[in-house]
């Protein structure tokens, strides 16, 4: 297998190659060290961030924005936004608050971006 990554770990953004033979990586590409974490990761276990939109219930504002404290697993996004897409937040909401804790046992919270009186 042959895949072509672009590298999101610095600025730089290397194009790299990466050949898998065997159960081997070959990593190609990379200006430093990043690079090839980056790509084992993202072809092993490749994980997201995540950010999105809910209702707030009670108040002229009508929709929080919030995101995940960490990235999870790929595979796992449309489960989380099924499970986020339930969730009706009331005012007060505090910028950062947790408002999903450990979602899905992703071991990720959801968490508002703003604060809302």
């Amino acid at each position: 297998m042959i895949d072509t990554l672009t590298c999101i770990m610095c600025p730089i953004g290397c194009e790299l190659q990466v050949i898998v033979l065997d159960e081997k990586m070959e990593i190609t590409g990379n200006k430093c060290e990043k690079g090839k974490e980056f790509a084992v990761e993202e072809i092993l276990h490749p994980k997201r961030n995540l950010a999105t939109s809910v209702p707030i219930q009670g108040c002229e504002h009508r929709m929080l924005s919030v995101r995940l404290d960490q990235r999870v697993p790929r595979d796992q996004i449309f489960p989380i936004l099924n499970e986020i897409s339930r969730l009706r937040p009331v005012p007060p909401i505090l910028r950062g608050q947790v408002l999903i804790e450990n979602i899905l046992n992703t071991g990720s919270n959801v968490i508002a971006t703003r604060t809302v009186k």
